[in-house]
């Protein structure tokens, strides 16, 4: 069962999906294939619009999540670090929750994304990393997993603490802490041994599909001379009018691996400053109330919009019940051409990078940095 608005793309059985399967204006109950082998003509149907779990408290997590699901949702979007790694669990208890109710009447009817943490890179480690998940989840299998972050994980981000000079020269220096066997100059191949763990995980039915987050031109060209099953299925990225990726989703889709855009409203991570500096919230721009004033749809359905129509899938995440269902009442209309570009126009002007907002802490949140 889903909802006007919710829809899917094919995945097929290596878990990547088909961009070829797209068109302009999305009819509510077209599916998305996502495969990670050409040669397997099982498909995997990941919905269009999922439901972010990113930021949630303990509680909301549990909360939300169910109203999700009971407006219809059917892929939910987390991850093993979310919460403090406490999200899973009550993901976990809210598919419980949502079977006992009657919201959802099989294990099968929810797609469940959740994501391997660069604490667990390498094969053993990022095997550990998808059990650990499973049990939190309370299922025998995921629908998609993904490699979260392209970078290593750091021993401590406590500049006082020494470290070994294969990972760092100076104290300026972003490598600093990196975990002992993820420096600047091992980093590919700790990647390239968590995607063959990816690769059996799938191979075993732990997952339906295997994927990427935060993965740029040159992190896929790399994964890609080692890989046994390509293309990932998704690519899930930052992706708005401020940080548009044009060159990475134009690949992406050449390649066959489905762009999934987080952060399509902006997100959580920028500060004030930061909004200042680019000229406004993308909420409050010219183009996107323009938009909503003629198609009397809010600026964030204009935004979801906007993403949509560049073949992007996404995953909002909020706790308000009217505005889950607003997220997904995002079919029924479309953009004109101009209304696109004048959208996209936002991005002129803002420095290569500068409209990035996720990540903000992060050392190596410019991702060219990692080999």
């Amino acid at each position: 069962m889903g909802f006007q608005g919710v829809v899917s793309r094919a995945i097929d059985a290596r878990g990547l999906l088909d961009c070829a399967a797209l068109t302009p204006l999305h009819h509510p109950s077209s599916e998305l294939i996502v495969n990670n082998n050409a040669h397997d003509d099982n498909c995997v149907l990941m919905p269009w619009v999922g439901f972010g779990t990113y930021r949630l408290g303990k509680r909301q997590s549990r909360t939300a999540t169910l109203e999700a699901l009971k407006s219809g949702y059917r892929q939910i979007d987390t991850a093993f670090i979310y919460g403090g790694q406490t999200t899973e669990l009550e993901v976990g208890k809210t598919l419980q929750d949502a079977l006992q109710m009657g919201v959802i009447q099989s294990r099968e009817d929810v797609f469940i994304t959740t994501k391997q943490w660069r604490e667990y890179h390498g094969y053993d480690a990022s095997m550990k990393c998808l059990e650990l998940s499973l049990e939190r989840l309370g299922v025998d299998y995921v629908d998609m997993w993904m490699m979260h972050w392209p970078g290593p994980c750091f021993e401590s981000r406590d500049k006082r603490q020494t470290v070994s000079s294969e990972n760092a020269a100076t104290e300026d220096d972003p490598w600093l802490h990196a975990k002992e066997g993820m420096g600047v100059n091992e980093i590919a191949a700790v990647r390239a041994d968590t995607w063959r763990a990816m690769e059996d995980a799938y191979r075993r039915g732990k997952t339906r599909s295997i994927a990427v987050s935060n993965f740029t031109i040159k992190h896929l060209e790399t994964l890609k001379e080692t890989a046994t099953l390509w293309p990932p299925a998704v690519n899930q990225i930052e992706s708005h009018p401020y940080y548009p990726q044009n060159d990475l989703i134009d690949y992406c889709q050449k390649e066959g691996i489905v762009v999934q855009a987080y952060a399509a409203l902006g997100g959580q991570d920028g500060t004030k400053a930061k909004w200042k500096a680019l000229g406004g919230k993308l909420f409050e721009s010219a183009p996107v109330l323009e938009a909503s004033e003629r198609l009397h749809k809010t600026p964030a359905q204009i935004l979801l919009r906007w993403s949509l129509q560049r073949n992007c899938a996404i995953v909002p995440k909020t706790c308000d019940p009217d505005r889950m269902k607003e997220n997904s009442d995002i079919f029924d209309f479309e953009l004109s051409e101009e209304e696109m570009k004048a959208i996209a126009n936002l991005s002129e002007g803002v420095g290569d990078g500068e409209g990035r907002l996720c990540w903000r802490t992060e050392k190596l949140r410019m991702l060219d940095i990692i080999p």
